[in-house]
């Protein structure tokens, strides 16, 4: 049996447990809107190390809070690492794979970052971001082909095992049903960042870019009455404010438990890395202007972003918890029969053998298949927009809060965060002309 079925590597586990860490504290921070604080928390521990390990993660933890902490240049220090990570300018000791829509929201706050540096870079950023959705990748063939070869290998000790085909079949299933399962989308697009290309190129000029793309993101929010008015909006020539809302906490990654009836009979458990859903911070944000208010409206479901981008590696991790645990049974069945060869061998210490060939059995079953579980927790469970006209006055309220609208803006793009009811709102302006 090979060793990588049954022992974690020590790096990977000694990578993962310190960012989980420095993450929880974060995480605290962030949830109480210390932005700062929890931004502050993560560079030092991340980025700012000499050690390459946690740096693209750490990256995208740190630019993030300072983002809604509106430090520009901390939050460029902390995004400039991740992105020498992406392109392979630094390497990174982790052992963390990258996700796609990582990638595209990271593009995302770039060009956000960007807007709000009134950067004329933002357009850049954002079209990047768009065109990472047609570029992602699935798993590897590869990688697949040799876990299937590795089944084999381990099923030929478990007799009448079912053929892979059909436990594969059996466990996403199990995993559709699930109670709290988060629905994929059908189509590979991040209406988050297809939105903001949408109203980035209309107002800048490319109506035609701006009607493509809001026909997109109409098939994921067709409730929502600012897109489906933002194209006539745009051509009126009118200056506009739109305010997005940056919603509670993404859903975490976490291993999802399974007991396939296919597999009860030869006792074995799964578990496979899966998206639980995150929580909402508020039902919506009020925002006034003119002597009028108005709500923001649904537009993306984040967590349902993050599960479309981890179905992609779904085939492969059923398949590598399947051969992880069958290999489970196949070194209990040796370790039992090894003892029970020895016991005959030597009667005087048949139970000592006894015992210790049922501790090695125990000890081999109780082992678990240790995923990595890391993820940009910072992220928005759901972003929801509204639109107005701009003010006279330039200013507007969202809840309680009056945000500014300097005099070079034209129009402009309010970004606000709150991912818990308790936090304190960040906020940002950023220039859209």
């Amino acid at each position: 049996m090979k060793k990588a079925i049954l022992v974690l590597p020590a790096l990977l586990a000694a990578c993962s447990s310190s960012f989980t860490k420095t993450n929880e504290t974060f995480q605290q921070q962030f949830d109480a809107g210390q932005y700062a604080a929890a931004a502050e928390t993560m560079a030092k521990n991340t980025v700012q190390k000499a050690e390459p390990d946690n740096i693209y993660l750490g990256g995208l933890q740190c630019g993030t809070g300072y983002l809604w902490a509106n430090d520009t240049e901390n939050r460029q220090m902390c995004f400039a690492a991740t992105e020498a990570v992406i392109t392979d300018q630094v390497e990174e000791d982790s052992g963390y794979t990258v996700k796609d829509y990582e990638k595209i929201m990271f593009k995302t706050y770039s060009a956000m970052g960007m807007m709000a540096d009134k950067s004329e870079y933002a357009n850049q950023e954002f079209k990047q971001a768009y065109d990472l959705q047609v570029q992602n990748v699935q798993a590897s063939g590869s990688e697949i082909e040799d876990l299937r070869k590795e089944f084999d290998e381990k099923s030929a000790a478990v007799p009448g095992l079912p053929d892979l085909d059909s436990i594969v079949k059996a466990v996403n299933q199990e995993m559709a049903a699930a109670d709290n399962a988060v629905l994929a989308m059908k189509d590979y697009v991040n209406p988050y960042t297809t939105y903001l290309n949408a109203i980035y190129d209309g107002v800048n000029g490319d109506t035609t870019n701006a009607e493509n793309y809001l026909g997109r993101v109409k098939q994921f929010a067709p409730d929502n009455t600012f897109v489906k008015s933002d194209a006539s909006a745009i051509k009126s020539g009118k200056q506009y404010v739109w305010v997005f809302f940056e919603n509670g906490s993404v859903g975490e990654i976490q291993p999802r438990s399974l007991a396939p009836e296919i597999l009860q009979a030869f006792n074995i458990q799964l578990t496979i890395p899966d998206v639980f859903p995150g929580s909402a911070a508020a039902k919506t944000l009020f925002v006034g202007a003119n002597g009028e208010t108005t709500e923001t409206q649904f537009l993306a479901n984040m967590d349902s972003v993050v599960k479309t981008d981890l179905d992609k590696y779904k085939t492969q991790n059923i398949i590598s918890s399947v051969v992880f645990e069958v290999g489970k049974v196949a070194a209990a069945a040796g370790a039992g029969v090894g003892a029970g060869v020895m016991a005959h061998k030597n009667q005087e210490t048949s139970d000592l053998w006894a015992i210790g060939g049922t501790l090695a059995v125990g000890a081999i079953m109780s082992m678990e298949k240790d995923w990595d579980l890391r993820s940009w927790t910072s992220l928005p469970h759901e972003v929801q927009v509204a639109r107005i006209e701009m003010p006279e006055n330039r200013q507007i309220t969202v809840n309680n809060t009056t945000v500014e609208i300097p005099d070079d803006i034209k129009n402009a793009a309010v970004f606000v965060r709150m991912p818990t009811p308790t936090a304190e709102l960040g906020v940002f302006v950023g220039k859209i002309n």
